[in-house]
């Protein structure tokens, strides 16, 4: 099974990986970057690989994206950009709140004319409630903030056939999770594509982890 994938925040770690296994298997990759002058490895993967800039926040950049795709499909869709620090609360909750649902709204007309139209947005566990308040950091926040837009939004995408899902892509040793964290950029990929491969009616809106165990929102 192969398709065209769009894959939001893919110059390092996590979103990398992704264009890498999908370029591998024979899909039409398209990959964003904030410096596609400079895309670094992403640039050296070889296949049907398409580079795009994109700054999440920047809704002319975001249309533009979109603009692409005018009058083709879009078959799977994941959001893999984010930050962890060093930005102010509110720079956190655009880029990991708002961004990815910015994208996704502009993105629907493509999806739509997919075949497989699937969703995944990664999010963290540190972002759930547990059944408690909204957590405190200002990381978790923005993916509480996240989840809780995913859960009103998702039930119209699935009225329009959209199959849709939120990750905790695990602890994973990359530039964002550090060297020492336990979970291989590798085994966090892999286990989400297999959620993505058989994600169907039943799966949709739920919140998965890397290993494809639900989480508690």
């Amino acid at each position: 099974m192969t398709g065209s994938v769009l894959i939001v925040g893919a110059s390092r770690g996590i979103g990398l990986r992704f264009a890498e296994t999908y370029a591998e298997d024979g899909w039409e990759v398209h990959a964003t970057t904030r410096t596609p002058h400079d895309p670094g490895v992403l640039g050296d993967i070889a296949g049907d690989v398409s580079i795009h800039g994109l700054e999440v926040r920047d809704l002319e950049q975001i249309g533009a994206l979109a603009d692409i795709f005018d009058g083709r499909g879009l078959d799977v869709l994941i959001h893999s950009a984010g930050v962890l620090r060093g930005v102010s609360r509110e720079e956190m909750r655009a880029i990991n709140a708002d961004a990815p649902l910015d994208v996704v709204d502009s993105l629907m007309p493509a999806m739509l004319r997919g075949q497989f139209r699937k969703i995944a947005i990664l999010t963290s566990k540190m972002g759930s409630r547990n059944g408690a308040r909204t957590p405190l950091a200002d990381y978790g926040a923005s993916k509480c903030l996240l989840n809780d837009r995913f859960r009103d939004l998702e039930p119209h995408w699935r009225t329009l056939g959209i199959r849709a899902v939120v990750f905790h892509p695990g602890w994973v040793s990359s530039d964002m999770g550090g060297a020492g964290a336990p979970v291989s950029v590798n085994e966090s990929v892999s286990g989400m594509r297999r959620v993505i491969d058989d994600l169907g009616p039943r799966s949709s809106g739920k919140f998965f982890t890397w290993k494809g165990t639900e989480h508690p929102w």
